[in-house]
């Protein structure tokens, strides 16, 4: 039997239609949204005399970063001036929920003595001032170590997309070290790349 003319004359029209709608799978899902960064990432700069490093006992949105001396001479304190995007990332306490507000923790090297310390930071605006040193007489210190420690985290509720570079810079005006002379000197600190992860 001849099939009636009008179902013969559709059929290569449906045909057409299935393979302009991609026979009729659907649409393509739409792309995942990139996720949203809860932590911050640090690489550590490859060179430098002084060196910004991240501390292992950073985790999470709470990043520990030490100063590294080189790896001779000696030293009876020192100093950094650091700046951070603060829209982004705030200075907070080394011990991460810390009951004071010192901002910074002394590294491995120098001998605070008894009594009040020195050791000192204040934040303002994007910047942080730190300065940890040793009382007179106390012999110089290695300098081949963590000298201080200071620590940066997120914060939340900003919905960056993971791996947003952030900013993060040392200061050469304002870095020094008091070495085991009593001079004080310019340092140049090396820093490494911040990102949102």
């Amino acid at each position: 039997m001849t099939p009636p003319r009008f179902l013969s004359a559709f059929a290569p029209l449906a045909l057409a239609a299935l393979c302009a709608c991609g026979g009729g799978g659907g649409s393509a899902p739409a792309p995942a949204p990139p996720a949203t960064a809860t932590g911050l990432a640090y690489t550590d700069p490859a060179t430098g005399t002084y060196r910004l490093v991240k501390d292992p006992a950073s985790s999470g949105s709470h990043l520990v970063l030490d100063l590294l001396g080189p790896s001779s001479g000696t030293a009876m304190g020192a100093s950094i001036a650091l700046s951070a995007d603060t829209t982004k990332v705030t200075w907070v306490d080394v011990p991460a929920g810390g009951t004071t507000a010192t901002l910074m923790k002394n590294g491995t090297q120098f001998d605070l003595g008894s009594g009040i310390p020195i050791l000192r930071a204040k934040a303002a605006g994007n910047g942080l001032q730190a300065t940890v040193a040793q009382k007179h007489p106390t012999p110089a210190a290695a300098l081949n170590g963590t000298l201080l420690q200071v620590a940066l985290d997120l914060k939340p509720g900003l919905g960056l997309p993971a791996g947003t570079a952030l900013a993060l810079s040392a200061d050469g005006t304002r870095c020094q070290v008091l070495d085991g002379a009593g001079t004080i000197a310019p340092i140049t600190v090396a820093v490494g790349a911040l990102t949102a992860q």
